[in-house]
Protein backbone atom coordinates (compact mmCIF):
# COMPACT_ATOMS: atom_id res chain seq x y z
CA UNK A 1 0.00 0.00 0.00
CA UNK A 2 1.14 3.54 -0.74
CA UNK A 3 2.54 5.40 2.27
CA UNK A 4 -0.02 7.83 3.68
CA UNK A 5 2.23 10.38 5.36
CA UNK A 6 -0.59 12.63 6.63
CA UNK A 7 -2.05 9.64 8.48
CA UNK A 8 1.38 8.51 9.68
CA UNK A 9 1.93 11.96 11.17
CA UNK A 10 -1.63 12.08 12.51
CA UNK A 11 -1.35 8.82 14.44
CA UNK A 12 2.18 9.55 15.65
CA UNK A 13 1.47 13.09 16.84
CA UNK A 14 -1.78 12.12 18.52
CA UNK A 15 -0.05 9.27 20.32
CA UNK A 16 2.55 11.83 21.44
CA UNK A 17 -0.12 14.30 22.57
CA UNK A 18 -2.03 11.63 24.49
CA UNK A 19 1.20 10.33 25.97
CA UNK A 20 2.26 13.74 27.30
CA UNK A 21 -1.19 14.51 28.72
CA UNK A 22 -1.48 11.04 30.25
CA UNK A 23 1.99 11.34 31.77
CA UNK A 24 1.28 14.73 33.32
CA UNK A 25 -1.97 13.38 34.75
CA UNK A 26 0.01 10.50 36.27
CA UNK A 27 2.46 13.00 37.75
CA UNK A 28 -0.46 15.00 39.15
CA UNK A 29 -1.90 11.88 40.80
CA UNK A 30 1.45 11.37 42.52
CA UNK A 31 1.88 15.03 43.42
CA UNK A 32 4.97 15.30 41.20
CA UNK A 33 6.16 17.72 38.54
CA UNK A 34 3.99 20.66 39.58
CA UNK A 35 6.12 23.29 37.82
CA UNK A 36 6.15 21.26 34.61
CA UNK A 37 2.36 20.88 34.44
CA UNK A 38 1.57 24.00 32.41
CA UNK A 39 4.40 23.52 29.84
CA UNK A 40 3.30 19.88 29.48
CA UNK A 41 -0.32 20.89 28.91
CA UNK A 42 0.70 23.44 26.27
CA UNK A 43 2.89 20.82 24.57
CA UNK A 44 0.17 18.17 24.49
CA UNK A 45 -2.45 20.63 23.22
CA UNK A 46 -0.11 21.85 20.47
CA UNK A 47 0.64 18.28 19.38
CA UNK A 48 -3.09 17.50 19.34
CA UNK A 49 -3.81 20.50 17.11
CA UNK A 50 -0.90 19.86 14.72
CA UNK A 51 -1.84 16.18 14.46
CA UNK A 52 -5.44 17.14 13.73
CA UNK A 53 -4.31 19.53 11.00
CA UNK A 54 -2.05 16.85 9.46
CA UNK A 55 -4.99 14.55 8.78
CA UNK A 56 -6.57 17.17 6.48
CA UNK A 57 -3.74 16.68 3.99
CA UNK A 58 -4.89 13.11 3.50
CA UNK A 59 -8.13 14.34 1.98
CA UNK A 60 -8.41 15.39 -1.63
CA UNK A 61 -11.42 17.51 -0.71
CA UNK A 62 -10.82 18.37 2.94
CA UNK A 63 -13.79 20.71 2.96
CA UNK A 64 -15.99 17.60 2.71
CA UNK A 65 -14.61 16.04 5.88
CA UNK A 66 -17.88 16.58 7.77
CA UNK A 67 -19.62 14.28 5.28
CA UNK A 68 -17.76 11.44 6.98
CA UNK A 69 -19.31 12.14 10.37
CA UNK A 70 -22.72 10.76 9.50
CA UNK A 71 -22.58 7.59 11.57
CA UNK A 72 -21.36 6.96 15.10
CA UNK A 73 -19.83 3.60 14.17
CA UNK A 74 -17.44 5.08 11.62
CA UNK A 75 -13.81 5.31 12.70
CA UNK A 76 -13.41 8.97 11.74
CA UNK A 77 -16.47 9.93 13.83
CA UNK A 78 -15.18 8.08 16.86
CA UNK A 79 -11.76 9.69 16.47
CA UNK A 80 -13.33 13.14 16.30
CA UNK A 81 -15.40 12.50 19.43
CA UNK A 82 -12.36 11.21 21.33
CA UNK A 83 -10.27 14.21 20.26
CA UNK A 84 -12.96 16.71 21.26
CA UNK A 85 -13.54 15.04 24.64
CA UNK A 86 -9.81 15.00 25.37
CA UNK A 87 -9.48 18.64 24.32
CA UNK A 88 -12.34 19.59 26.66
CA UNK A 89 -10.54 17.78 29.47
CA UNK A 90 -7.41 19.77 28.61
CA UNK A 91 -9.36 23.03 28.85
CA UNK A 92 -10.74 22.07 32.27
CA UNK A 93 -7.23 21.04 33.31
CA UNK A 94 -5.95 24.43 32.17
CA UNK A 95 -8.58 26.23 34.24
CA UNK A 96 -7.53 24.39 37.39
CA UNK A 97 -3.86 25.07 36.72
CA UNK A 98 -4.60 28.78 36.36
CA UNK A 99 -6.67 28.82 39.57
CA UNK A 100 -4.14 27.11 41.79
CA UNK A 101 -0.94 28.95 42.55
CA UNK A 102 0.77 25.65 43.31
CA UNK A 103 -0.33 24.24 39.94
CA UNK A 104 -2.41 21.41 41.39
CA UNK A 105 -5.42 19.74 39.81
CA UNK A 106 -8.08 17.59 41.50
CA UNK A 107 -7.41 13.88 41.72
CA UNK A 108 -10.60 13.10 39.84
CA UNK A 109 -9.58 15.29 36.90
CA UNK A 110 -6.11 13.75 36.69
CA UNK A 111 -7.66 10.25 36.74
CA UNK A 112 -10.22 11.16 34.06
CA UNK A 113 -7.51 12.77 31.91
CA UNK A 114 -5.33 9.67 32.11
CA UNK A 115 -8.23 7.43 31.07
CA UNK A 116 -9.22 9.73 28.19
CA UNK A 117 -5.65 9.76 26.89
CA UNK A 118 -5.68 5.96 26.73
CA UNK A 119 -9.15 5.95 25.15
CA UNK A 120 -8.07 8.37 22.39
CA UNK A 121 -5.15 6.17 21.38
CA UNK A 122 -7.29 3.01 21.52
CA UNK A 123 -10.06 4.57 19.42
CA UNK A 124 -7.55 5.88 16.90
CA UNK A 125 -5.91 2.47 16.52
CA UNK A 126 -9.25 0.65 16.36
CA UNK A 127 -10.34 2.68 13.33
CA UNK A 128 -7.61 0.93 11.30
CA UNK A 129 -8.63 -2.60 12.23
CA UNK A 130 -10.21 -4.27 9.17
CA UNK A 131 -10.67 -7.95 8.41
CA UNK A 132 -9.57 -7.32 4.81
CA UNK A 133 -6.15 -6.13 6.01
CA UNK A 134 -4.68 -8.93 8.14
CA UNK A 135 -1.54 -7.01 9.11
CA UNK A 136 -3.72 -4.23 10.55
CA UNK A 137 -6.44 -6.35 12.12
CA UNK A 138 -4.72 -6.92 15.46
CA UNK A 139 -5.15 -5.65 18.99
CA UNK A 140 -1.36 -5.37 19.05
CA UNK A 141 -1.63 -2.68 16.38
CA UNK A 142 -3.49 -0.61 18.98
CA UNK A 143 -0.89 -1.73 21.49
CA UNK A 144 1.90 -0.34 19.32
CA UNK A 145 0.30 3.12 19.43
CA UNK A 146 -0.18 2.85 23.19
CA UNK A 147 3.48 1.84 23.42
CA UNK A 148 4.50 4.97 21.52
CA UNK A 149 2.38 7.07 23.88
CA UNK A 150 4.06 5.38 26.87
CA UNK A 151 7.45 6.22 25.38
CA UNK A 152 6.63 9.78 24.32
CA UNK A 153 4.87 10.94 27.48
CA UNK A 154 7.41 10.15 30.20
CA UNK A 155 10.35 11.20 28.00
CA UNK A 156 8.77 14.57 27.25
CA UNK A 157 7.89 15.06 30.91
CA UNK A 158 11.50 14.19 31.80
CA UNK A 159 12.75 17.05 29.63
CA UNK A 160 10.20 19.50 31.01
CA UNK A 161 10.89 18.50 34.62
CA UNK A 162 14.61 18.95 34.05
CA UNK A 163 14.07 22.38 32.54
CA UNK A 164 11.86 23.37 35.49
CA UNK A 165 14.30 21.91 38.06
CA UNK A 166 11.82 19.34 39.34
CA UNK A 167 12.75 16.26 41.34
CA UNK A 168 14.16 13.58 39.01
CA UNK A 169 13.67 10.38 41.04
CA UNK A 170 10.08 9.78 39.91
CA UNK A 171 10.96 10.95 36.40
CA UNK A 172 13.65 8.29 36.06
CA UNK A 173 11.34 5.49 37.18
CA UNK A 174 8.44 6.46 34.91
CA UNK A 175 10.64 7.04 31.86
CA UNK A 176 12.44 3.70 32.17
CA UNK A 177 9.11 1.87 32.46
CA UNK A 178 7.62 3.81 29.53
CA UNK A 179 10.54 3.03 27.23
CA UNK A 180 10.46 -0.67 28.14
CA UNK A 181 6.71 -0.84 27.46
CA UNK A 182 7.28 0.80 24.07
CA UNK A 183 9.99 -1.60 22.90
CA UNK A 184 7.99 -4.63 24.08
CA UNK A 185 4.90 -3.53 22.15
CA UNK A 186 6.92 -2.68 19.04
CA UNK A 187 8.37 -6.19 19.04
CA UNK A 188 4.96 -7.72 19.75
CA UNK A 189 3.28 -5.94 16.84
CA UNK A 190 6.06 -6.78 14.38
CA UNK A 191 5.74 -10.45 15.38
CA UNK A 192 1.95 -10.20 15.01
CA UNK A 193 2.33 -8.78 11.50
CA UNK A 194 4.72 -11.57 10.58
CA UNK A 195 2.19 -14.12 11.85
CA UNK A 196 -0.49 -12.88 9.42
CA UNK A 197 1.49 -13.97 6.35
CA UNK A 198 -0.40 -17.25 6.19
CA UNK A 199 -3.72 -15.43 5.89
CA UNK A 200 -2.92 -14.66 2.24
CA UNK A 201 -2.83 -18.33 1.28
CA UNK A 202 -5.56 -19.76 3.52
CA UNK A 203 -8.58 -18.44 1.64
CA UNK A 204 -10.41 -20.07 -1.26
CA UNK A 205 -10.41 -17.17 -3.69
CA UNK A 206 -7.47 -14.92 -2.97
CA UNK A 207 -6.76 -13.38 -6.39
CA UNK A 208 -7.55 -9.86 -7.54
CA UNK A 209 -10.73 -10.13 -9.67
CA UNK A 210 -9.31 -7.54 -12.06
CA UNK A 211 -5.98 -9.40 -12.43
CA UNK A 212 -6.75 -13.10 -11.82
CA UNK A 213 -3.37 -14.38 -13.05
CA UNK A 214 -1.28 -12.28 -10.66
CA UNK A 215 -0.32 -13.02 -7.08
CA UNK A 216 -2.22 -11.07 -4.49
CA UNK A 217 1.07 -9.58 -3.32
CA UNK A 218 4.71 -9.77 -4.37
CA UNK A 219 6.85 -12.22 -2.46
CA UNK A 220 7.72 -10.82 0.95
CA UNK A 221 5.47 -7.77 0.59
CA UNK A 222 3.30 -8.85 3.51
CA UNK A 223 6.23 -9.60 5.84
CA UNK A 224 7.79 -6.95 8.09
CA UNK A 225 11.08 -8.89 8.15
CA UNK A 226 11.44 -9.31 4.41
CA UNK A 227 11.75 -7.20 1.27
CA UNK A 228 11.41 -3.43 1.42
CA UNK A 229 9.84 -3.52 4.89
CA UNK A 230 12.91 -5.08 6.53
CA UNK A 231 15.04 -1.90 6.90
CA UNK A 232 12.15 0.00 8.49
CA UNK A 233 11.38 -2.87 10.86
CA UNK A 234 15.02 -2.92 11.93
CA UNK A 235 15.01 0.85 12.44
CA UNK A 236 11.83 0.63 14.53
CA UNK A 237 13.37 -2.04 16.75
CA UNK A 238 16.77 -0.38 17.14
CA UNK A 239 15.30 3.07 17.82
CA UNK A 240 12.94 1.68 20.47
CA UNK A 241 15.81 -0.22 22.09
CA UNK A 242 17.94 2.93 22.05
CA UNK A 243 15.11 4.68 23.88
CA UNK A 244 15.41 2.12 26.68
CA UNK A 245 19.19 2.57 26.75
CA UNK A 246 18.79 6.34 26.82
CA UNK A 247 16.39 6.08 29.77
CA UNK A 248 18.89 4.03 31.79
CA UNK A 249 21.74 6.41 30.93
CA UNK A 250 19.57 9.38 31.89
CA UNK A 251 18.72 7.69 35.17
CA UNK A 252 22.40 7.12 35.90
CA UNK A 253 23.60 10.57 34.87
CA UNK A 254 20.49 12.45 36.08
CA UNK A 255 20.72 14.63 33.01
CA UNK A 256 17.24 14.49 31.53
CA UNK A 257 17.60 17.64 29.45
CA UNK A 258 19.85 15.64 27.13
CA UNK A 259 18.79 12.05 27.67
CA UNK A 260 15.10 12.86 27.88
CA UNK A 261 15.40 14.51 24.48
CA UNK A 262 17.31 11.47 23.21
CA UNK A 263 14.47 9.22 24.39
CA UNK A 264 11.87 11.43 22.66
CA UNK A 265 13.86 11.30 19.40
CA UNK A 266 14.24 7.51 19.62
CA UNK A 267 10.51 6.99 20.18
CA UNK A 268 9.69 9.35 17.30
CA UNK A 269 11.97 7.50 14.87
CA UNK A 270 10.65 4.13 16.04
CA UNK A 271 7.00 5.19 15.78
CA UNK A 272 7.41 6.65 12.28
CA UNK A 273 9.34 3.60 11.04
CA UNK A 274 6.73 1.24 12.46
CA UNK A 275 3.90 3.13 10.77
CA UNK A 276 5.82 2.92 7.48
CA UNK A 277 5.96 -0.86 7.91
CA UNK A 278 2.27 -0.73 8.81
CA UNK A 279 1.41 0.71 5.39
CA UNK A 280 3.93 -1.37 3.46
CA UNK A 281 2.39 -4.58 4.79
CA UNK A 282 -1.17 -3.30 4.34
CA UNK A 283 -2.11 -5.72 1.55
CA UNK A 284 -5.81 -6.51 1.19
CA UNK A 285 -7.49 -9.89 0.95
CA UNK A 286 -10.17 -9.36 -1.68
CA UNK A 287 -12.77 -12.01 -0.69
CA UNK A 288 -13.40 -10.09 2.54
CA UNK A 289 -14.65 -7.07 0.64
Amino acid sequence: MELQWPLILFTTLLAWAAGVFGAQCLYALRGQGTRAQMPALITSAALLVVGGIAVFFHLEHWERIFNGFGHLTSGITQELIAIIVLFVAMVVYFVYLRRGGDAKVPTWLAAVGLVLAVVLVAVMGHSYMMASLPAWDSVLQIGSLLGAACGFGPATMAVLCAVKDESLDYTAKVNVIGQIVNVVLVVAYLVAMQATVGAYTQVDFWFDPTQPTMDIAPTGATEPFSGASLPFSVVALIAAACGVAGAFVGKAKKDWKVWGAVCVACVLVSALALRVVFYMTGISIYPFF
